[in-house]
């Protein structure tokens, strides 16, 4: 009976071959019942099994203080979640998720013998797991699903280091299989800093040497940032509390990855540092944060990006996202603002652009309209791929409205009335107006691909120049700029008829006049696309625009016309972006938007006074291990993640055992 009634270390490890099973499993691959799949199974018969021994000790003795404190919190838990919220579902499957997260954790740990049984016992088999995807990386294999094996960069490239990133076959993308990298690395730095002999660990330790290396890969090779993080915190957590290190050589080491983490954001600023949209997502996700009442479990798409989604027909939010909404939903949504995108608007339009942001290595590009040109409202939000944008040295004409070398294609001409052009930098700043006897002395109207002057008709007036989408000439401005490696900011000020629909050109540099081969060839250029601002850019002139920041996502913003003023809006939402809206990207803020503040809050309070109450050097490790799940939850939202989630509730549901659990 003993044997039932408390796991044995193998059998504490037969429960993590269990989770490693569900996780070597791809989702959703020939059974979809009620939203279980295949991979779902080995948890499930885990659960039955576990769930009837626990029924079978309860009849023959009484319950302790863990069963008691467990019970009332889970009744307490699905009593709010599904009565303290807007939309009351009974059990719906984001409910149903949580509930069994926490029971299969409680069920496990109270089988444990906790003499003996430790954590790590059901950590330890994702060195299967580690493994399997080591494989994955190797021969670059695609497994059906955006996130899921190997996912292709379409660039070409033929090594892991060029080709893509590691999603893993779990689901869920990098970030999840992010963080069990993480998790089965750490624990074999851990046996080796209780092993004490670096040197000796890896002669006798060949097998678990060799798991921590490919782990420490995998981990390289998911490219997120948040289980970067998160593993950086947990290893110098490690090393900190160990006391096999002395404090003169944990200074050492602290400084070292210190100097390490710097050079390696250096040498790979994108990974860090490119644009996210999730600062966006969390705001909106803050606005939708209520104290004590939620949305409900799985409604936090439908509540948070209403005011987008219900501008979708019923058919494609059916077939699509699974929600409907009822006519008094779709009309107390926030109403747009009512544009006339059609009249003259006057106003000016700014890009600016930071070849270095602050101290960080990358380039910047924001986007600005305005009524008088002092009081600027940014379009969206700032954009950046991460690393510095080195624009070709160009020295010749700045071109307004269009390509000067007869480039222009699908008609991306720029109709509109021209009043000025300012081009601004640290050291010089420049002013061009365009009144008709200035013509050919600070500006010139020529033609395409040369520099004859154009003899053809011309629209002027006392305010400026009027472009009527020309094809047969372009508007050039001398230039004693070079641009490149340099902050600068161009303003125009304008006048135009609606809101282009099309792809027009505002400004961008010419390839009219080559020094040399090396120089001059077109270098930049900003458009804009139904209101969406671009920034193209050459770094190659063999490629073409092939690289761009801006665009159609919900954090770039619209330019439209009020009025007959510039104002700006969020970009109206396109079913494409149905991945990156699923959640705010942190498990608890999403919690908070869809149970309500009050309980998330107690939730994070309880994890944290359990951890508190286990500050013990035998429980270094658990305490790493959930610290590195709390990190990466504030930019994934791992609590969510039905591969994830099991993992995390084990540890707080262990520490709560240990405090309250009485020998018989």
């Amino acid at each position: 009976m003993k044997g039932i009634m408390n796991l044995t270390e193998d059998k504490v490890k037969l429960v993590g071959y269990t989770f490693a099973l569900s996780l070597l499993i791809p989702p959703n691959v020939g059974l979809n019942i009620l939203g279980l799949n295949f991979e779902d199974l080995p948890l499930i018969f885990l659960f039955i099994y576990l769930l009837y021994t626990k029924i079978n000790e309860i009849k023959k003795d009484t319950m302790n203080r863990f069963d008691s404190y467990f019970l009332i919190f889970l009744t307490i838990f699905i009593l709010y979640t599904n009565f303290i919220v807007d939309s009351i579902k009974i059990f719906n499957q984001t409910n149903l998720r949580f509930y069994f997260y926490f029971l299969l954790a409680y069920l496990i740990i109270s089988k444990f013998d906790m003499k003996s049984d430790k954590i790590i016992n059901i950590f330890e088999p994702l060195n299967l797991v580690m493994i399997a995807n080591f494989l994955l990386v190797i021969f670059q294999i695609d497994i059906e699903g955006d996130l899921n094996g190997w996912i292709s960069n379409n660039t070409g490239g033929v090594t892991p280091f060029t080709s893509g990133r590691l999603g893993g076959f779990q689901g869920g993308g990098p970030n999840v299989i992010g963080i069990f990298c993480s998790i089965s690395a750490l624990i074999y730095i851990y046996k080796i800093l209780q092993a004490g002999s670096l040197f000796k660990y890896f002669k006798d330790e060949k097998l678990n040497t060799s798991i921590l290396i490919i782990s420490l890969l995998n981990l390289f090779f998911t490219y997120s940032r948040g289980s970067y993080l998160a593993f950086a915190i947990g290893f110098l957590l490690l090393v900190l509390i160990t006391d096999k290190i002395k404090f003169r050589y944990k200074t050492t080491i602290l400084i070292f990855l210190s100097l390490s983490s710097f050079l390696f954001i250096s040498l790979n600023p994108s990974i860090f540092l490119k644009q996210s949209n999730r600062s966006f997502l969390q705001n909106l996700a803050i606005e939708n944060v209520r104290l004590f009442k939620g949305t409900g479990g799985g409604n936090y798409v439908k509540e948070v990006y209403k005011d987008y989604l219900v501008t979708l027909d019923d058919e494609t939010l059916k077939k699509k996202f699974n929600i409907e909404y009822i006519e008094s939903e779709k009309n107390n949504s926030k109403k747009k603002l009512s544009t006339n995108d059609e009249i003259l608007t006057k106003g000016f339009l700014k890009l600016n652009f930071d070849y270095k942001d602050r101290f960080l290595p990358r380039s910047v590009i924001s986007f600005y309209h305005s009524k008088n040109g002092t009081e600027w409202e940014k379009i969206g939000f700032d954009h950046t791929n991460g690393g510095l944008i080195n624009l070709i040295e160009n020295d010749s004409y700045f071109e307004v409205g269009g390509w000067g070398d007869g480039q222009s294609s699908d008609d991306s001409f720029l109709s509109a009335l021209i009043k000025e052009v300012k081009i601004n930098t640290e050291l010089k700043n420049n002013i061009y107006k365009f009144p008709k006897y200035k013509r050919g002395v600070d500006y010139y109207i020529l033609t395409p691909k040369f520099r004859n002057v154009y003899r053809g008709n011309i629209k002027f007036d006392e305010l400026g120049i009027q472009l009527e989408r020309p094809r047969g000439y372009w508007l050039a401005l001398p230039n004693d700029f070079n641009l490149s490696k340099k902050d600068f900011e161009i303003i125009v000020n304008l006048e135009i008829e609606g809101i282009p629909k099309g792809n027009e050109t505002i400004f961008s540099q010419s390839s009219i006049l080559k020094i040399n081969e090396e120089f001059n060839d077109q270098s930049w250029k900003w458009l804009i696309v139904d209101g969406s601002m671009y920034f193209f850019w050459i770094e190659n002139v063999d490629n073409g625009y092939v690289n761009y920041l801006g665009g159609t996502s919900l954090r770039s913003g619209k330019l439209i016309s009020v009025n007959g003023e510039f104002q700006s809006i969020i970009s109206e939402f396109n079913s494409s972006q149905y991945d990156e809206i699923t959640t705010s990207h942190n498990g608890f803020l999403t919690m908070a938007v869809e149970y309500g503040l009050f309980i998330t809050f107690v939730l994070i309070f309880l994890t944290f006074l359990l951890i508190f109450k286990n500050l013990k050097k035998v429980n270094t490790l658990e305490i790493t291990i959930l610290l590195v799940f709390l990190v990466q939850n504030l930019t994934n939202d791992l609590v969510y993640s039905p591969d994830v989630g099991i993992y995390f509730w084990l540890i707080p549901i262990f520490f709560l055992r240990n405090i309250l659990i009485i020998d018989n």
